[in-house]
């Protein structure tokens, strides 16, 4: 797995559905700034709860506001049903994100968000992460995402990284035991 100071901001992502043992820290003060294209020349709209790119900004908000109900009601059912127990918002009040693209493909889309954050140095760094959605009963639902080399599966509860050359490396969380391939 690489080491960027990053990597810490997907394993926060990571550590609401795999228990990580993760702190919480203080709410955040103020959101992202928004994007205004998608993908398909459209503008992007993140304020609505109807759109794949607003769901993922909404999520968002909700997650690193340390409110665990209602980041939560924005995964997929499968998604919900696989970290019910084991569910938990990280507050930080020095994320700040920005929803910069969407690639819809009929029921799935993918929603790119520039997220930045202070290292341990106190510098500001960015990543790019990945989000999956799912539209199942017309509401879009989280159901993963990806940073880097870095894969979290909410649904199955899996952490996956791989390197080029490396084989993968799964971490699978169940509510009775961790095992590692």
């Amino acid at each position: 797995m690489r080491t960027s100071s990053f990597s810490i901001l997907a394993l926060l992502l990571a550590a609401a559905f795999l228990p990580l043992g993760c702190k919480k820290a203080e709410p955040p003060k103020e959101e992202s700034q928004p994007a205004t294209e998608a993908a398909d020349s459209t503008a992007l709209n993140i304020r609505s709860d109807k759109t794949p790119e607003g769901v993922t900004n909404h999520f968002f908000g909700a997650f690193f506001s340390g409110k665990d109900n209602e980041a939560w009601s924005y995964l997929t059912p499968e998604a919900q049903n696989a970290t019910k127990d084991s569910f938990e918002a990280q507050a930080s009040d020095t994320i700040r994100w920005n929803v910069t693209k969407v690639d819809r493909d009929n029921n799935n889309a993918y929603v790119y968000i520039n997220v930045s954050d202070l290292n341990d140095a106190g510098e500001v760094t960015s990543e790019e992460l990945i989000f999956a959605l799912r539209n199942e009963s017309n509401q879009w639902g989280v159901a993963g995402f990806s940073a880097g080399d870095m894969i979290v599966n909410f649904e199955e509860k899996v952490l996956e990284t791989v390197s080029v050359g490396d084989a993968p490396t799964r971490v699978s969380q169940t509510p009775s035991s961790a095992s590692a391939k």
